[in-house]
């Protein structure tokens, strides 16, 4: 009886244990990005499902009263004549993309419209609200990245003139 009396008890620590400890739901990751709110100055805001699905929200562009849906083609030709501003294009993709396909899609919108002559490209996460503030920016062409940064930061061209002189002092011992 005692070695079935153990058994029953190691059987309900272990289950209890790993009600308490096994039992938490990972909660989603704090949105920690940074949130767009210059949606005023932008010249032209896409939203983005896919390359064969994209809708221009400014400048509006619909035909027979309904949002015209446009491919990459017929997006960047429509862009060779338009006339509005050209600092500021918004890109909303529409979808939570994984993070790699989200960086790809970054990387070709950035690479469309700096060729469309935009001098600022920004692209953001999808959200509920109808414009762009407030939603979280993925990429934004006016910040370089932490890599670009740091070599910027590191060219001899960055450095005060006294550093370079005592790098070259020191180089030549």
């Amino acid at each position: 009886m005692q070695p079935l009396r153990r058994l029953v008890w190691g059987l309900g620590l272990a289950l209890l244990g790993i009600g308490v400890s096994g039992c938490e739901t990972a909660r989603p990751a704090a949105e920690t990005s940074s949130r767009f709110h210059e949606d005023a100055a932008a010249d032209l805001i896409l939203r983005f499902s896919r390359w064969d699905t994209i809708y221009m929200m400014r400048p509006e562009l619909r035909s027979d009263g309904f949002l015209t849906v446009l491919n990459r083609a017929s997006l960047e030709q429509q862009l060779k004549t338009q006339s509005s501003g050209r600092n500021l294009a918004v890109v909303v993709l529409s979808f939570r993309f994984a993070a790699e396909t989200e960086a790809q899609s970054a990387s070709e919108w950035n690479e469309i419209l700096a060729r469309c002559g935009y001098r600022r490209v920004v692209i953001l996460r999808t959200g509920a609200a109808k414009n762009t503030d407030g939603l979280p920016i993925v990429r934004d062409s006016g910040i370089p990245a932490a890599h670009e940064q740091a070599w910027t930061l590191n060219t001899p061209a960055a450095l005060p003139s006294a550093t370079r002189a005592d790098a070259a002092h020191s180089s030549s011992h």
